[in-house]
């Protein structure tokens, strides 16, 4: 699994709305800890002073932990002042591996509402947005959580972008619409196709 570092590509970011999540051993316990310590540092949380506040952004930070997807950048949603859960993942990979339509509305069927925007950028070509949302634990006493995702997919005829993003704070989704742009510029792809 690569570290940011070792990326063909490159991730630019604002760190007061982003936090990188780090590649850890799932064993390595101390590491896990650690970052749920500066999680909840970055939210102004003290364990004593808000014990269910700090329980919901260690498990939030643990779980974002274990979500490793080779070859892609991992990023956690954090604005200031609003909790978030979301996970956004980025991968960058040569336009003759692109992903097929297919691949990209899997599980699709089972959702509760699909809208797809084209995007057109400056930098990175075309594509569209696709998002979608769907009910898990429905036999929950409220109901069930709607956990809804956002594909980006991009393509310049050289490379294709696709971001995923993942999460049930649906407040932090109209926040992250906002960056999204931001972000997408903040995607610098190699000169040349490596293979």
């Amino acid at each position: 699994m690569p570290h940011p570092g070792e990326l063909p590509w490159d991730l630019q970011y604002d760190a007061a709305q982003f936090v990188a999540i780090p590649f850890l051993d799932p064993a390595d316990a101390e590491g896990a800890d650690a970052w749920a310590g500066e999680a909840l540092g970055r939210y102004g949380i003290q364990t004593e002073n808000a014990p269910e506040a700090a329980e919901q952004i260690s498990a939030t930070a643990r779980m974002m932990l274990g979500t490793a997807r080779p070859g892609a950048a991992r990023l956690w949603f954090a604005p200031p002042g609003i909790y978030s859960d979301l996970l956004v993942s980025i991968a960058v990979e040569s336009s003759a591996d692109r992903p097929g339509t297919e691949e990209l509305f899997a599980g699709v069927t089972s959702s509760t509402a699909v809208d797809v925007t084209p995007l057109r950028t400056e930098t990175h070509g075309v594509g569209y947005v696709v998002r979608w949302g769907a009910l898990v634990d429905e036999e929950a006493e409220q109901g069930g959580t709607l956990v809804a995702q956002w594909t980006v997919l991009l393509n310049d005829g050289t490379w294709t972008i696709l971001m995923d993003v993942l999460g049930t704070t649906l407040p932090a989704f109209l926040l992250f619409e906002q960056q999204l742009p931001l972000l997408i510029m903040g995607i610098s792809v190699p000169d040349a196709v490596v293979r």
